[in-house]
């Protein structure tokens, strides 16, 4: 059976275990919540078969300023194939600790290399690289290189396609848990230090991760939305941010984003349940302020290099 159906299959099973879906916490809360019995339901929808081939390969090279890129491919969910850039230091030590960036919904991998796009993308690659940092950047489901498997058309908007959305967060979240298999087949990477940095849905993807898999010790989290419906609970903020399980996290977010209150922000990190934490509100809307760039680096120099 196909994840597809596994995963609407659990997620029907999913809305009848959780009809009241955090009632008894909406009375307490601004966000709704979940039990540990839901979280863990959800937490199968991240699972993969480890035993299916990688079949992973370095297509392209390219020499940088700061680092050398390789354009890589590899086998991701449902056979689909994933493509990928890391960033490898030049004239520095290896191995080396990698940071994951995750981009927001219609976001690429390119934007990742353009100092002037929505994430400030080239300043934090360039300056993540050049503090001795590999990175590792894949196009998420439907997005740059992989557009073809939504028809060329916009990624579904999680309120327009609710459901179209959940499975893309869910697979593209997945595909990055194969991506950290992958580096784990070569030497030039120190995977007992791997990083996060999710700005929008990729800070969705990053409080999903950091409550899943153990290989990831620091995240960064950037304008977080919280989604707030029954319908994208497998993938909300809401659902995860109690259950972070890295060693140490980062939230910041804008005090001018439409897509919630500051009251909402704290909350969602009031229930990080880890005692490293830091939480810093820009004068900023849905947009990284160019600000986060040295905060980013810095976070990461102090808690994955170190780590």
């Amino acid at each position: 059976m196909e994840l597809r159906n596994i995963v609407n299959l659990a997620f029907i099973y999913l809305l009848l275990l959780t009809s009241a879906f955090g009632q008894e916490s909406l009375e307490k809360n601004l966000l709704p919540n979940v039990s540990e019995t839901e979280f863990q339901t959800i937490v199968q929808f991240y699972e993969y078969d480890k035993n299916i081939p990688l079949d992973a390969r370095v297509v392209g090279t390219q020499e940088l300023d700061y680092g050398i890129r390789e354009k890589i491919v590899f086998k991701g969910i449902n056979n689909s194939i994933v493509p990928a850039y890391i960033v490898i230091p030049k004239n520095k030590t290896e191995p080396h600790p990698v940071v994951a960036l995750v981009d927001g919904i219609f976001g690429s991998k390119e934007r990742w290399f353009q100092d002037d796009s929505w994430p400030k993308g080239g300043l934090m690659t360039t300056s993540l690289v050049k503090a001795g940092f590999a990175v590792i950047i894949l196009d998420a489901v439907n997005h740059g290189e992989r557009a073809w498997e939504y028809g060329y058309n916009s990624p579904p908007w999680p309120f327009s396609y609710p459901n179209e959305f959940r499975q893309m967060v869910i697979q593209t979240a997945t595909e990055y848990r194969r991506a950290f298999d992958y580096l784990a087949t070569r030497s030039e990477f120190e995977t007992s230090k791997i990083g996060m940095l999710g700005l929008s849905m990729g800070a969705l993807i990053t409080f999903e991760l950091t409550s899943i898999d153990a290989r990831i010790k620091t995240a960064i989290a950037g304008v977080v939305p919280p989604l707030r419906r029954k319908d994208l609970q497998a993938v909300d903020v809401c659902t995860f941010a109690s259950y972070v399980n890295s060693s140490s996290f980062l939230m910041f977010m804008g005090n001018e984003d439409p897509l919630y209150s500051m009251e909402e922000a704290e909350e969602i990190f009031n229930r990080i349940p880890i005692k490293e934490k830091e939480f810093v509100e820009y004068n900023a809307g849905h947009e990284p302020p160019i600000e986060y760039v040295d905060k980013a680096t810095n976070w990461f120099t102090l808690y994955l290099k170190q780590f």
